[in-house]
């Protein structure tokens, strides 16, 4: 199995040096890499930069924030990328805590990118804040049951964790299970079976300690790594072997 991580949900912004972080979080012992679009305006980019470097994927899908300008040519861009190699939709989901976009808007994109993630097979990387409730009808609605599907960046409690679980998704945590205020997270931490644990970083955000303030990068994922081993009462290694190879599986990138 393998020993080395998977970020499994980043993102870049326009002062990104991709080949300095490639580098750095190579260094750090992360080898694989997914990057999660979010609008017309990165898939393209990340689409690119997955086929030139080897250990990089990506997703295509169009986040709850930009959703009120979301438009059929977007869907088609999207669709686009599914149907060639992008791995998973995302980031999609709804979001109540900025509403960037009305609740109406984002609940109908959420919908049809669920309904991508079913055409094409694909599973959906879901950003749920504060809208569990709709997050959890919509999906229940429109993905086919025995679909695996992600909650990305997983915040909430020990209810929400297992609803979502029953209904068979993986759970993706990130920097946030090691901060102070981060009881819930952790107490969500403990009720995942080990087969449906995920890792990211979520950066440029979300910094773990100690580099809280810093941008993010996929070099600290081995943080969150350590956290999530501690408080598993796992082996730091079998705890790298087991995220990545779950990884692996859930995005069809090894036969395992």
């Amino acid at each position: 199995m393998e020993t080395t991580l998977f970020d499994t949900h980043f993102h870049l912004t326009p002062e990104t040096d991709f080949p300095a972080l490639l580098e750095a979080s190579r260094a750090a012992g992360v080898e694989h890499f997914l990057l999660a679009g979010t609008s017309r305006e990165d898939i393209p980019h990340y689409a690119q930069l997955a086929r030139e470097n080897e250990g990089v994927v990506y997703a295509a899908g169009q986040h709850p924030h930009d959703s009120a300008n979301f438009t059929d040519d977007d869907l088609a861009l999207i669709r686009s990328h599914l149907a060639q190699d992008a791995v998973a939709v995302g980031e999609i989901g709804l979001d109540y805590y900025y509403n960037f976009s009305p609740a109406e808007n984002q609940e109908r994109v959420f919908a049809q990118m669920l309904e991508l993630s079913v055409e094409f097979g694909k599973p959906a990387q879901i950003h749920c804040r504060q809208a569990f409730d709709r997050c959890y009808a919509l999906v229940k609605t429109h993905l086919t049951p025995g679909l695996p599907f992600i909650i990305h960046s997983f915040a909430d409690g020990p209810a929400e964790a297992e609803k979502w679980l029953e209904l068979g998704a993986f759970l993706s945590f990130n920097g946030m299970v090691t901060f102070r205020k981060g009881d819930n997270i952790r107490e969500s931490l403990a009720l995942v079976p080990a087969d449906r644990l995920l890792l990211e970083t979520d950066s440029p955000y979300l910094a773990p300690v100690p580099h809280r303030g810093e941008t993010n990068s996929p070099a600290f994922l081995p943080e969150i790594a350590k956290k999530v081993a501690e408080e598993r009462g796992w082996d730091l290694a079998d705890t790298i072997r087991q995220t990545t190879a779950n990884a692996l599986h859930l995005l069809r990138l090894s036969e395992s």
